[in-house]
């Protein structure tokens, strides 16, 4: 059941999320802004008591970090129908699931930090990817990539 996190997910989160940069990129927004602030919401799956993946949606840009690849293609469905995102960065096997939805985006798979912009287009601070031992990130966008303005 994928659920919007509150204070009281945070442990669960916190443990979920430490493994790979791409976790700690989305806890790491999470530590900087937390679960009250209008342009961040994180929603986490839960089965079993057990959190199966987390999805930060950041000024209209969603980060996705499923540990088992386990990412719910119809929440993902609902929630671009309200809104589709700017961004979509993630681990190459959680993002290809969001690629099927969003098959006019531009895609890259060899970013090293993907940048986060607010709406006005200024570079959102709070996602740390330090200690990201060369992993790569694949990152969906609606503009072309190449251009720097998505990602450096």
């Amino acid at each position: 059941m994928i659920r919007e996190c509150t204070n009281d997910d945070m442990q669960m989160i916190s443990e979920y999320l430490g493994n790979e940069v791409y976790g700690r990129a989305i806890l790491s927004a999470v530590k900087a802004y937390g679960f009250e602030e209008r342009f961040q919401t994180v929603y986490v799956d839960v089965e079993g008591g057990s959190c199966e993946g987390v999805y930060l949606w950041l000024h209209g840009n969603l980060f996705l970090y499923s540990q088992k690849n386990k990412v719910e293609i119809d929440f993902l469905e609902q929630m671009f129908g309200i809104e589709a995102p700017d961004l979509v960065a993630g681990r190459k096997d959680n993002v290809n699931i969001a690629s099927w939805l969003l098959t006019d985006y531009f895609r890259k798979d060899d970013v090293q930090k993907p940048v986060v912009r607010d709406r006005a287009g200024e570079v959102v601070e709070g996602i740390e990817t330090a200690g990201d031992d060369g992993e790569v990130w694949c990152v969906l966008s609606r503009e072309a990539l190449e251009d720097g303005k998505e990602v450096e």
